[in-house]
């Protein structure tokens, strides 16, 4: 779903000047998804639902934390369905060379089918009969909330004290293809063949390791990943730089969550480049409903970026274009807009969404790759620092592994866990 595509010839040195009733408040505008607990809603209870069969995916001898996906919008006759969505989730994170492939020998996965009477997820309330009530807040391909988290509790706290299986870290797993889920107590993730194992993956590392952000724009940074900027000489991860220690030297002069639909017009905003000195620069944007490359411009003071995708999905994708030589300083603007043949083409659930967009500036003699220390704007712009610049999926969703600080701090985490259970 990633477009890394260099922008050809990019230095534009003479650019021109510039609620539902059952729904919680919307979430907070932002570049990932919500980890704000949903309310129970009428209908929710402290008991397990009926009906659950369990399965085993990847399960080894001695204690292990045990992950343990529950269904939620799978009918009855599509229990072989929820089956093999999980499996392959599980492949894809567990597998070797996945994000948790060095910690396959600490952790069990296991599946609990409970089947809904209707397929899907609610929109705006959950659908009846489904047994967590997973369902969307409006037509964002973003948040996928649990009406009935009591319930999830009392289902992972059954086979967490039954003599097979087990649940440590419950996922509820919704019948949708499309982006969406939910950190926090619950991973919840969508069976979405392009982004299900990507949400998978970054929210059960909030939920196991755990840590904070890492991209910008967020609220909270924290854990083994985060590291104020006065303790460069004493940073968290000194184990494992590749160099003696120094800020990298990055800016962010535009950073904007717009979640809007480009049916409804274009949408533009203005920023000011960081001056000289900052010789390369990156261009990041997640869209939606957006299945070819060619259904949308995407210009720089009335430049087009080179991108090429094809691949037909309208789910939720993220895109990255490289400016090698940077941008002229003074003053931009930068537009969004459908062609003719994106405005003709048949819109997804949620509409053409322009979901975020964000520019990064990186001073010459920038180090891209390794350990070291990089700065991470939050909400209100203050900086942190983390390991690595884009090579962890704790700061780039669609990057498949942890960086080598979070994968440390995974398997550092999921070993206190189960001396904590030895202990019990």
């Amino acid at each position: 779903m990633l477009a890394r595509i260099a922008a050809l010839a990019l230095a534009l040195g003479t650019a021109a000047a510039q609620q539902a009733p059952f729904a919680p408040a919307p979430p907070a505008l932002g570049p990932h998804l919500p980890r704000d607990p949903a309310p129970s809603l009428a209908g929710d209870s402290s008991t397990p639902p009926p009906n659950m069969t369990l399965y085993p995916l990847s399960v080894g001898a001695g204690p292990r934390v045990a992950l343990t996906f529950f269904s939620d919008g799978y009918t009855a006759p599509q229990e072989a369905r929820f089956v093999a969505d999980a499996r392959a989730l599980t492949a894809a994170v567990l597998d070797d060379g996945g994000a948790f492939g060095h910690v396959r020998d600490l952790v069990d996965v296991w599946a609990v089918f409970v089947p809904s009477e209707h397929e899907g997820l609610g929109k705006d309330a959950p659908l009846e009969g489904a047994p967590f009530g997973l369902y969307r807040h409006g037509p964002e391909l973003r948040g996928v909330y649990p009406a009935y988290p009591g319930r999830a509790r009392a289902a992972c706290d059954y086979w967490r004290g039954a003599g097979t299986g087990g649940c440590d870290q419950a996922i509820l797993l919704g019948n949708d293809g499309l982006y969406g889920g939910l950190g926090g107590e619950f991973t919840v993730i969508t069976a979405s063949a392009e982004n299900g194992a990507q949400v998978l993956r970054h929210e059960l590392g909030h939920s196991l390791i755990p840590v904070g952000e890492e991209y910008d724009g967020g609220e909270v940074y924290s854990g083994v990943n985060a590291e104020r900027a006065e303790n460069i000489q004493q940073l968290k991860w000194a184990a494992f730089l590749d160099a003696a220690p120094r800020i990298e030297d990055a800016k962010v002069p535009l950073q904007a969550y717009p979640w809007h639909d480009l049916d409804g017009g274009a949408w533009s905003a203005a920023f000011t480049s960081s001056g000289a000195g900052y010789t390369s620069a990156l261009v990041r944007l997640s869209l939606s409903s957006i299945p070819r490359s060619a259904h949308l411009l995407v210009a720089l003071n009335g430049v087009a970026l080179a991108m090429h995708w094809a691949d037909g999905s309208r789910d939720r994708r993220w895109v990255q274009v490289e400016l090698p030589f940077g941008l002229a300083p003074g003053s931009w603007n930068v537009t969004v807009a459908l062609t003719a043949e994106g405005r003709a083409a048949e819109a997804g659930q949620g509409g053409k969404m322009i979901s975020s967009f964000e520019v990064i500036e990186y001073a010459e003699g920038f180090r891209k790759g390794g350990v070291g220390a990089y700065p991470t704007y939050d909400v209100r712009g203050h900086m942190t620092l983390r390991p690595t610049n884009e090579e962890c999926l704790m700061r780039d969703v669609t990057y498949p592994n942890f960086c080598p600080v979070c994968a440390h701090g995974l398997r550092a985490a999921l070993l206190k866990r189960i001396e904590k259970k030895k202990d019990a």
